[in-house]
């Protein structure tokens, strides 16, 4: 009888074990996403930062795009995010103040929200679009933790800028969803069936890190108006800008540098 008791007990743990796992979260290693992003001043649209790399494989290549394949976990799931994205590019970037910290010029001028915009007080905040329908749909807009804003999946467009408090970001240009549709084709979704978790806050239309929900459905973009007829191979979106070695094939993971 003890012995039953312990069988018994031990299915159990692995049950309750099995059952309390977290679901995996893309995007994953070997997973290969683009989105566009730009910067803004007030209006103005500021130069595309340069070329840089990073160790966990969320960076740019100077082409007003986030390459998303992670190299690591600890660019996978909810750590796929623009803080990676951030500290490859050695950028600080806050409320108030968006600054390069890297020790060559990356022809980023910064953003400083104490100086307003003409006579108005302005803010930082970012923008998420969904870019696949008629015209870019602004979703979210983040005021605080920017850090934490996670790629959600393929496509997607993000507009950091210095707006008069209260207002909307621009919508990304027409030149960045060109480069970022030659790149991806028209695939909206990457990966097949994604886990995409809601956003904490969505009752009220807020998340935890100061965002507010624009037309979003639960808090999260939805895919609709994507199509799966653009250039892929093998199921994966192909990548005109990155290269050779940032191109991705059944057998092996992309390795961009």
């Amino acid at each position: 009888m003890v012995i039953a008791v312990i069988v018994l007990l031990g299915i159990g743990l692995v049950v309750a074990s099995r059952a309390s796992r977290d679901p995996i979260i893309d995007p994953l290693v070997g997973d290969h996403w683009h989105s566009a992003y730009e910067f803004y001043d007030c209006g103005s649209l500021l130069p595309t930062l340069a070329d840089e790399s990073g160790p966990d494989g969320i960076h740019s290549h100077g082409d007003g795009l986030f390459h998303i394949h992670p190299r690591n976990s600890s660019a996978t799931g909810v750590d796929a995010n623009l803080g990676v994205f951030f500290a490859a590019a050695s950028l600080s970037v806050g409320t108030d103040l968006v600054v390069s910290n890297s020790p060559v010029d990356v022809g980023f001028a910064g953003l400083d929200a104490s100086t307003g915009c003409g006579d108005d007080d302005s803010q930082i905040v970012v923008g998420r679009w969904n870019v696949d329908g008629n015209e870019p749909e602004l979703e979210t807009v983040y005021t605080d933790d920017f850090a934490e804003i996670r790629f959600l999946h393929e496509r997607e467009a993000f507009t950091i800028a210095k707006v008069v408090v209260g207002e909307d970001p621009p919508a990304p240009s027409e030149a960045v969803l060109a480069q970022l549709a030659s790149t991806t084709g028209t695939t909206n979704l990457f990966s097949e069936n994604p886990i995409l978790p809601p956003l904490e806050g969505e009752d009220d239309g807020t998340t935890d890190d100061g965002a507010t929900d624009v037309g979003a459905t639960d808090g999260e973009p939805t895919d609709d108006g994507a199509t799966d007829d653009g250039a892929t191979t093998d199921g994966e979106p192909t990548d005109s800008t990155d290269g050779a070695d940032d191109s991705t094939t059944d057998e092996a993971p992309a390795t961009d540098e």
